[in-house]
């Protein structure tokens, strides 16, 4: 079934067709917001007037906490682009068109059949993250549908290890409402480990998430600081050139 399904992303090739195979546009927005303090356990700093005059005291003051906080937002559209299908392995590019930039923003995208995504820059923004996972063509592991049925998404490396979880809530027609998990846990000095959620509806006859919410929180911490992420993403499609109906509609 799953590979019958994968048929929805592949075209016949002619002289007269497009490069592009499909084109999906999601209407997005996020917003991170990042906290960061650190505090002070006594002790003082010293004072550098105080070098080569004893009549100056050598500590000026203790060292105040420290606590900045700073919030980014990105509301706009999102234009994925379905260029080829190898072996169930997708490659896409994606333009973001934010209200906050001046300019489009295009890169490109390699999908694993099991929802592995490797971009071709280091910052790909929080909802072409959270999207193009589910672009996997065998994002979804099971035909029948059934409510209650969960699978996993893992990806391990030496410093990093994530687990996806996702769960069929219920059926909505030809849509599936899923609950997302996930947990990442970041090995490296600086790193970060991450717990998130998320509610999801997909379409499987044409392999792509239709609407969706996700919440992503971070956290790392140190005898004397604190760093904490927050990220929300929402998404909602809004065309597709393998499916002339609006995303609320079978």
């Amino acid at each position: 079934m799953i590979a019958a399904v994968a048929l929805a992303f592949l075209a016949t090739t002619s002289a007269s067709q497009p490069a592009v195979l499909r084109e999906i546009v999601y209407k997005v927005s996020s917003v991170s917001t990042r906290a960061f303090s650190k505090e002070t356990f006594g002790g003082a700093d010293p004072n550098p007037d105080a070098v080569g005059n004893p009549n100056v005291p050598m500590v000026a003051y203790a060292p105040a906490p420290t606590s900045v906080r700073y919030a980014t937002a990105e509301d706009g559209t999102i234009v994925i682009d379905v260029l080829v299908v190898d072996q169930d392995v997708v490659s896409a590019t994606v333009t973001e068109h934010f209200a906050n930039r001046s300019e489009p923003r295009t890169y490109s995208a390699i999908v694993s059949p099991t929802g592995v995504v490797r971009f071709n820059v280091p910052n790909p923004s929080p909802c072409a993250s959270a999207l193009l996972p589910m672009f996997a063509i065998d994002f979804l592991t099971t035909n029948t549908y059934d409510p209650g049925y969960a699978w996993h998404l893992d990806f391990k490396t030496n410093a990093v290890d994530i687990d996806k979880m996702f769960t069929i809530a219920t059926l909505d027609g030809p849509f599936l409402i899923l609950d997302e998990r996930e947990t990442v846990h970041n090995s490296a000095a600086s790193g970060m480990d991450f717990l998130g959620t998320g509610k999801l509806k997909y379409k499987p006859s044409l392999l792509v998430p239709i609407s969706g919410d996700f919440e992503e929180r971070g956290m790392r911490g140190t005898m004397d600081s604190n760093d904490e992420l927050k990220t929300t993403v929402h998404f909602e499609r809004i065309s597709d050139t393998r499916d002339g109906v609006p995303a609320t509609q079978p």
